[in-house]
């Protein structure tokens, strides 16, 4: 079952959904993009939430009239999943349906005396469009889904896996990082970094002070912390807990920003919020600023990032060594006696 061509009819309802696609098209040669898209849609929302799209849309609920409540959050939760799934349905459709391919080799057919084919400063625009309502379509899906908090979705892999982090939303990066335009889909691209900064940098930087903040933040107990994951945490005084106050605001800055060193070493610019690319463009100050941004830019962005980041992380281990002298004191010889010899010269 796919979350289209309930009636018969995919190619209209494709039309619906994007206002570009032509109505007398053949929906057969769209619908296995169809089903890739919506398997990537899959992984980002969960199993569950699709299930639950995919039984509603094919039952006699769908649409009715006189819907109850629950039926008609449910129509909302099947229309906001299908509008970000056609979106990039119909963008490989367009890139794929350029040319015609035959047994005589790749061809364009076009009316010589009515019709053109674009050029591709003009197709690349048109990507870009098609690309950015697929981003934006989708962050508004995942907006309803946390303004309604539908439990399918706060129950995902996906999101559980972001509650872990310190940064575990698109407001914290936000704050850090303002270019990503408040993207919910790029903030659920680079949770895997996040976790991976949070590993293997903050928990070194932080040392003893790791597994105490990060249980007070993911707990509700620090400043502004995240929903509740239960009691068990040991009581602080006003001092201690203005000191983790002050050491998350710390990690929360510092996280995003490797973050985006990764995603911009690791990811094809097109996945990157508009916010982002701008940047980019501004920085490459060229004639043709639509092309995607040269190696040396994005190593410029890289070094900027790693120096404002790396300069925080300084930040952080004296913050922690003026809150606690002993912290990061270490004597290299406990007990240096002139008889204590390890060289002999």
């Amino acid at each position: 079952m796919m979350l289209i061509n309930k009636s018969g009819n995919g190619a209209e309802e494709l039309q619906q959904l994007t206002s570009s696609f032509y109505a007398n098209n053949d929906f057969d040669r769209a619908s296995t993009l169809w089903i890739l898209e919506e398997n990537q849609m899959t992984k980002l929302v969960g199993g569950d939430l699709m299930a639950r799209a995919l039984n509603h849309y094919n039952s006699v609920d769908f649409q009715k009239e006189n819907a109850s409540a629950e039926e008609a959050k449910n129509d909302k939760l099947v229309q906001l999943l299908q509008i970000p799934i056609a979106y990039r349905t119909t963008l490989r459709y367009y890139q794929l349906n350029t040319v015609s391919h035959e047994t005589s080799g790749r061809k364009v057919k076009i009316d010589r005396t009515n019709e053109s084919m674009a050029w591709e400063w003009m197709i690349d625009k048109d990507d870009d469009a098609q690309r950015r309502m697929a981003h934006e379509t989708t962050d508004m899906l995942i907006d309803w889904l946390e303004t309604n908090k539908i439990a399918e979705w706060m129950n995902s892999e996906n999101r559980k896996a972001s509650r872990e982090l310190f940064v575990n939303s698109i407001a914290i990066f936000q704050q850090a990082y303002p270019m990503v335009d408040h993207s919910q889909s790029f903030f659920y691209t680079v949770v895997p970094f996040l976790r991976e900064i949070q590993n293997h940098v903050l928990k070194k930087a932080l040392g003893t002070h790791y597994t105490p903040l990060l249980q007070r933040w993911t707990s509700g107990e620090t400043e502004s912390g995240s929903e509740s994951a239960g009691g068990g945490i040991p009581s602080v005084d006003e001092e201690q807990e203005e000191f983790y106050d002050s050491l998350l605001r710390y990690v929360q800055t510092v996280q995003p920003l490797l973050a985006m060193v990764i995603a911009v070493k690791r990811l094809s610019v097109q996945v990157m919020p508009e916010g982002v690319v701008q940047h980019f463009r501004s920085m490459v100050q060229s004639r043709n600023a639509s092309q995607i941004p040269l190696k040396d830019i994005l190593d410029i962005h890289i070094k900027n990032l790693n120096d404002d980041a790396r300069e925080l992380l300084d930040d952080i281990k004296v913050f922690i060594r003026s809150a606690d002298p002993d912290a990061g004191v270490y004597t290299v010889l406990p007990e240096n006696k002139e008889e204590n010899k390890f060289f002999r010269t």
